[in-house]
């Protein structure tokens, strides 16, 4: 079949201002909850243990044992965990997805959540935090506008069963669609389009009243006064905070700038009577950058209007607490100027506020900008809470620090470390550590080293590679449109101890270089991750939860080495567990795989090849295989692993897929090879197969549209072979109706053979059907003895899909084929453009024509094999005059030595007759098949536009 290189995924324009680029229902995610008081910014604490969760998935949750993700001020309740009341319902991933697009289960953190869809139907939970709940935070989903841009409406809370508040809850800033050729874009609000994605937000906002005692159980409930028609409850964060912050000494307040604070409720879009206080921001910012003060920003949301951001130098911005003091930036939608970052700062430290936007995409148009650029030395940023914007820190420069921070519903990357921010051209001795990030349109975390930009001019600028970065205890969920993090280039990161879960689309832990323009990956550490329900289905492609190696990005390109990996957990993952692609001297070392969805360690996956590599791969335990799958597949020859003292279940003996043997006669589903992975039930060259919902090992299988559906076996190629073992009823000889479907002609095809080897068909020629997916049945026939035998479908030469082999007595006959179409052809000589493969293209107007006046002359074809003929068909574009042609057949088995198969003979073309010409002779198994021509009474030179041959 064709090879189709993987479109680039999640692109990433690295320039000056760029943000990102490129299956049960789960406990609570319990997080250390903050007592009353405490400071956001304290130093992680141990993290609390977990409660136990009803129907808990294995992996749910980061345990308090595992110190690993980020220790937060807020605990986390799925709501599947919860208990759904009045006709709620709730709505999980059970399967890999089957298309490449998205749903709200598969970008649910857990993968699941609750719909409530009537009144009265609700989801409630208990306090278990040991704290008093002040704060709620409610990731959900309501619908649409019927004309795109979104609805507000309210949820209604209640504590013990008492109503306490309506909740706001908006969908403006969620339901892109991917129809109409929008695939991975996030710009299109057509709901005529189809495929929605971005199904989740967040709304926060305090308790009303007292807080929510430890014990009490709180609810969130449809009411008749709830407008929207359904409301999707992923998770709710629930927390108390600390009081707000004071203004500390030798600050200067945005308020005695001019700052105007506007509290009305933004849900999802800004206020048009708020004040714009972007110049007094920006004129308190020069007053501090001049005296040498804090930059104080007090409890309020302060709006920032237009395409102009703000610009700070070698101070400390510093607010009341994340929730309390908001930066809004309002830009007018659509918008066609290109934004800068809400805030530029150059070694600047920003801490204690919240930002937030009125952005509808990732892009210009939308009025997405970043939230904060940063560059310089030491810089520091603590303590913020970033949504609605296109990325949330887009950072180079040394020695700076993002931490404690949180980044949720944000369109493009949460947190890119780089070194290309701000014009700078260096990323060195970067901490990322201890910060929330969930629900992202691209890599929730990203180290980006960039090797050079191309710049409007054709000239290129170089940027230094990135080193010493380190990305530790971060914890990373349901990024839409992205890894949960990527490692792109440089050398020496390590990245440990994070906690990953719920990609939608994409891998969950990446380790390789973006993109034909960024850096070689020349050495990292991965140690002590956890990634669960990671790896996706984007562009069809059946990604692996965690992947070292080029080409993650969809470029298969540059340098990835010295990669060790070590101690991580991968859990659930929707396909492959851990995944190769290019990449040299890896440790893969007691990594856990548990429960994979397909196989659990694989080298050269689908779309992701490697021809060449090395790696070593010891201790490591993968478990909970499913049918079909295997613990280890080497899909690339080229690539030298070497094992050693590892605890996986042993590949499964060959067998017939789902355990019971295809009857003969009957027809056999091309997609039902045997079980037993690579180099036992087929051996593949290439690994190309989407149709990952059917089977574990789904190496080069797509849906089909021939009748009835289902799937068939593509991207064929020399040397590769697939096995069926069928269940022969009686012994005799069948004829097989091959379903196929191939562009082009292809000679030599296929053939079948028992266990033993034996060729049982011969070579089977297949005919143009036109197209990948125009569907032909081919006979051929074999001869099978009784009972329970193993097939082998042999793939000589590509080209071509096969859907089914269909198997009925009484096969007899070799089915007719002409063995000559498509085959190579030589001759003696020819005329301009009159060349000798003309003559077996499988068009009778093309033809082949020697020298004038040299005759004789000779056309010969190569059929590739020693076959046996007895029949020849010539002929003549059908539009020519009647000649006669003198010429003779001669055949031979090695191209050299000659024998006379028809004496020499003069033969009629008569247009009459389709100017076409039968000669037998006595059956002969040759090699090359030859005419010799001595005479033309029409044009003094040979002509054939068709040389066919048959074997009867």
């Amino acid at each position: 079949m064709r090879a189709i290189p993987p479109p680039l995924r999640g692109l990433r324009h690295v320039g000056r201002r760029s943000a990102a680029t490129a299956l049960a229902a789960v406990g609570a995610i319990c997080l250390t909850a903050v007592p009353a008081g405490a400071a956001s910014h304290r130093a992680p604490e141990p993290r609390a243990a977990s409660e136990a969760a009803p129907h808990a998935a294995s992996g749910a949750a980061p345990h308090a044992a595992a110190a690993v993700g980020a220790t937060t001020p807020f605990r986390t309740y799925e709501a599947e965990a919860g208990s759904p009341g009045g006709g709620a319902t709730v709505t999980s991933l059970t399967a890999p997805p089957a298309t490449q697009y998205s749903s709200a289960a598969l970008e649910a953190s857990g993968h699941a959540y609750v719909h409530l869809g009537g009144a009265g139907s609700s989801v409630q939970w208990t306090n278990t935090t040991g704290a008093p709940i002040s704060f709620l935070n409610v990731r959900a989903s309501i619908p649409d506008s019927t004309s795109g841009g979104g609805t507000t409406a309210t949820l209604d809370l209640y504590v013990n069963g008492v109503f306490r508040q309506a909740l706001n809850l908006n969908s403006k800033q969620s339901w892109v669609y991917e129809g109409n050729n929008n695939y991975n874009t996030s710009d299109n609000q057509n709901p005529a389009d189809g495929n929605p994605r971005v199904f989740w937000d967040e709304s926060h906002t305090f308790v009303t009243g007292a807080a929510i005692p430890v014990g009490a159980t709180f609810s969130l409930q449809k009411d008749a006064a709830n407008s929207a028609s359904f409301y999707d409850v992923d998770s709710v964060d629930v927390e108390n905070p600390p009081a707000p912050l004071t203004q500390p000494a030798n600050s200067v307040s945005i308020t005695d700038c001019g700052a105007v604070s506007d509290d009305n409720p933004t849900n999802g879009a800004a206020d048009a009577q708020a004040v714009d206080s972007r110049a007094a921001i920006q004129n308190c910012i020069n007053q501090a950058q001049t005296q040498g003060k804090i930059l104080w920003i007090p409890k309020g949301t302060f709006y920032v209007k237009g395409t102009t951001g703000l610009t700070a130098q070698g101070i400390t911005i510093a607010g009341a607490g994340m929730w309390y003091s908001t930066i809004y930036r309002d830009v007018p939608v659509p918008n066609s100027t290109p934004l800068a970052a809400l805030f530029d700062v150059t070694s600047c430290t920003v801490q204690n506020f919240h930002v937030d936007a009125n952005a509808v995409s990732r892009s210009t148009i939308g009025g997405d900008g970043g939230a904060m650029d940063t560059t310089g030395t030491n810089w520091v940023a603590d303590g913020i809470w970033t949504q609605h914007t296109m990325s949330g820190f887009w950072a180079s420069g040394t020695g700076g620090t993002v931490r404690n921070s949180r980044l949720t519903a944000i369109w493009a990357d949460g947190i890119n470390v780089n070194n290309v921010s701000m014009g700078a051209d260096t990323g060195n001795n970067l901490t990322v550590t201890n910060n929330f990030v969930r629900g992202t349109g691209d890599d929730a975390i990203a180290i980006n080293s960039v090797h050079y930009n191309t710049n409007g001019d054709g000239s290129q600028t170089f940027y230094n590679p990135m080193t010493n970065i380190t990305v530790t205890n971060n914890t990373s969920i349901a990024p839409w449109g992205g890894k949960g993090i990527g490692i792109y280039g440089g050398s020496g990161h390590h990245v440990s101890d994070n906690y990953i879960s719920d990609t939608a689309r994409y891998i969950g832990l990446g380790a390789g270089r973006f993109g034909v323009n960024g850096s070689d990956l020349l050495s990292a550490t991965v140690s002590g991750n956890t990634v669960v329900r990671s790896g996706g289905n984007a562009y069809s492609q059946g990604q692996p939860a965690l992947h070292i190696g080029n080409g993650g990005d969809g470029q298969n390109t540059g340098t990835v080495d010295h990669v060790t990996a070590t101690g991580n957990t991968v859990t659930d993952s929707l396909y492959d567990g851990i995944g190769f692609s290019t990449s040299t001297n890896t440790v893969l070392q007691n990594n856990t795989v548990t429960n994979p969805g397909r196989n659990g360690i694989a080298i050269a996956p689908p779309f992701y090849p490697a021809p060449t590599g090395s790696a070593s791969i010891t201790g490591n335990t993968v478990t909970g295989l499913h049918p079909g799958a295997t613990s280890y597949v080497n899909n690339s020859s080229g690539f030298t692993a070497t094992l050693s003292g590892n605890n996986w279940e042993a590949a499964p003996p060959e067998g017939p897929y789902g355990g019971t043997p295809a009857a003969v006669p009957g027809t056999v589903q091309a997609e039902n090879y045997d079980t037993g992975g690579q180099g036992v039930a087929y051996n593949v060259t290439s690994v190309n197969g989407n149709a990952n919902g059917y089977r574990a090992d789904g190496v080069n299988l797509e849906a089909t549209s021939d009748t009835g559906g289902g799937y068939d076996l593509g991207w064929t190629g020399g040397g590769q072979w697939f096995r069926y073992t069928v269940d022969v009823a009686t012994a005799g000889t069948y004829t097989v109706g091959l379903r196929v479907a191939a562009p082009a002609a292809v000679s030599g095809a296929l053939h079948l053979s028992d266990a033993s080897g034996s060729n049982l068909s011969g070579a089977v020629n297949l005919p143009a059907s036109g197209d990948w997916q125009t569907w032909e049945t081919v006979d051929t026939a074999v001869t099978l003895p009784a009972g329970r035998q193993v097939l082998t479908l042999n793939q000589d030469n590509g080209g071509w899909n096969v859907n089914s082999l269909a198997f009925s007595a009484g096969g007899g006959t070799q089915p007719q084929v002409d063995l000559a179409a498509g085959r190579p052809t030589s001759e003696s000589s020819h005329t301009d453009v009159y060349s000798s493969s003309n003559a077996t293209d499988g068009s009778q107007s093309t033809y082949w024509e020697s020298a004038d006046n040299a005759l004789p002359q000779w056309l010969q074809v190569d059929l590739g094999a020693a076959r046996s003929a007895s029949r020849i068909v010539l002929q003549l574009p059908a539009g020519w005059g009647a000649r006669t042609q003198t010429l003779s057949v001669l055949g031979s088995t090695d191209g050299t030595a000659f024998s006379t198969l028809k004496s020499s003979a003069a033969y009629a073309f008569d247009p009459a007759a389709n100017n076409t010409v039968t000669i037998t002779f006595p059956a002969s198994t040759q090699r090359y098949v030859r005419l010799n021509i001595t005479a033309n009474t029409g044009w003094p030179a040979g002509q054939i536009s068709g040389f066919q041959i048959w074997a009867t």
